[in-house]
């Protein structure tokens, strides 16, 4: 018994010392000192009772504390462990609601972490599979084995995705009915295809022609964005951009913009290199993109022959951005930057060719690696030279004499 119902025996037997010494007042008798001794005596325990109940309570809330402390700090070291898991991870109730997902799984499913706790699997699967979902959950929950299995996901905003899936059930420690299916999703790589559940395998088309970029491009979801937006960025899809531009632009230390690219229709563009800390990509005018994983890619061969060529351009125009910003003089790095632009996005102008991009002075200096105070005065010059002119609505136009 602890020292609480320790101290609790002895406040009742005091209270029974008072009473009794109560009922004696009136009525001195001999016996009168001898309670009043006892009662002190009870009083002067109690209070070493208190003392030491007091004591061992302080005692125990700084063990609470301690506990909880190491509570916390096991939590995050959990919850690290299973953010760094390579694969994606999460746990469901026995109906699939996400009571736990990892980083992973947030990219895949195109959904902060945050977002994704309380959700359903079922509302990620398409609708001409979710009865096959609901079936093959409820032949998960009834087994107590991992089971592997295959199905459609479509992430938020992105085309579906072949996903094969590893399930196992744990059973809660507060009862046995509750529990919990741990998932493992990994992508596969087959091409979406409303016509075909479960995939079958295709006849092959050595032979045949490949077919045009309007049958591989047709009936795809077109992600819109509109000028100044930024475009979300995952590492395993590619993009391709159908009516637009899009820049692609990193930042230094120093929190300057470097331009990295800029993209006209049908140009394709990722997620950059991990190397870099920041890779945005921005829409420059009202654009429209489309989206494939890499697995799609890999398993559809002429999709892969559309975009290959069209990466290769893309390669050889971050290269000339290099070659450009490791030029050694201002004057020549401008001239050759206002040269790309005219070929990347320039359109034919009276007297000239107008660069569709409308460029500050700012993002001129970034590209070109030079201050803005600098690119004003260089542009100053081939004004009055009369090499570039400048519209109505800012756009750079390069005359025949540049």
């Amino acid at each position: 018994m602890n020292s609480t119902d320790s101290l609790r025996r002895q406040i009742d037997a005091l209270h029974g010392r008072l009473e009794k010494l109560y009922a004696h007042l009136e009525q001195p008798t001999s016996l009168t000192s001898q309670v009043i001794d006892s009662v002190w005596k009870e009083l002067g325990i109690a209070a070493e009772e208190l003392q030491v109940a007091n004591e061992e309570l302080t005692q125990q809330n700084d063990q609470i504390a301690t506990m909880l402390q190491d509570a916390a700090v096991q939590h995050r070291y959990y919850q690290n462990l299973v953010n760094h898991i390579p694969e994606a991870y999460l746990t469901t109730t026995q109906d699939g609601k996400v009571q736990e997902a990892n980083l992973m799984a947030a990219r895949l499913l195109n959904l902060p972490q945050s977002q994704l706790i309380g959700k359903l699997l079922v509302t990620f699967v398409p609708p001409e599979q979710r009865m096959f979902f609901r079936k093959e959950l409820n032949r998960v929950s009834q087994e107590c084995r991992p089971c592997n299995w295959a199905i459609w996901f479509q992430p938020r905003d992105l085309m579906p995705i072949h996903l094969t899936l590893t399930t196992s059930i744990a059973a809660h420690p507060d009862g046995e009915e509750q529990i919990s299916i741990h998932w493992i999703l990994r992508e596969a790589n087959d091409a979406w295809s409303k016509s075909t559940f479960p995939l079958q395998e295709q006849p092959s088309q050595k032979d045949e022609p490949d077919p045009t970029i309007d049958s591989l491009l047709d009936n795809r979801l077109i992600l819109s964005y509109p000028r100044g937006e930024t475009i979300s960025l995952t590492r395993q899809n590619l993009w391709l951009v159908r009516e637009g531009l899009v820049k692609l632009h990193t930042l230094t230390e120093d929190n300057e913009e470097v331009l990295l690219g800029l993209l006209g229709p049908m140009t394709p563009f990722s997620a950059g290199s991990a190397f870099l800390p920041v890779y945005q990509a921005t829409a420059v005018t009202d654009v429209q993109l489309l989206q494939f994983s890499a697995a799609e890619v890999k398993a559809s061969p002429p999709l892969a022959r559309l975009l290959l060529p069209r990466l290769g351009d893309r390669l050889q125009q971050m290269e000339s951005l290099l070659s450009i910003a490791g030029q050694r003089h201002v004057r020549q790095r401008l001239y050759l930057l206002l040269k790309l632009l005219k070929q990347e996005v320039g359109e034919p102008f009276a007297d000239g060719v107008r660069l569709k991009l409308r460029l500050t002075h700012e993002e001129i200096a970034s590209a070109c690696c030079t201050s803005r105070v600098t690119i004003t005065r260089l542009l100053g010059e081939l004004q009055r030279q009369q090499k570039v002119a400048i519209d109505s609505r800012f756009h750079i136009i390069l005359t025949s004499a540049f």
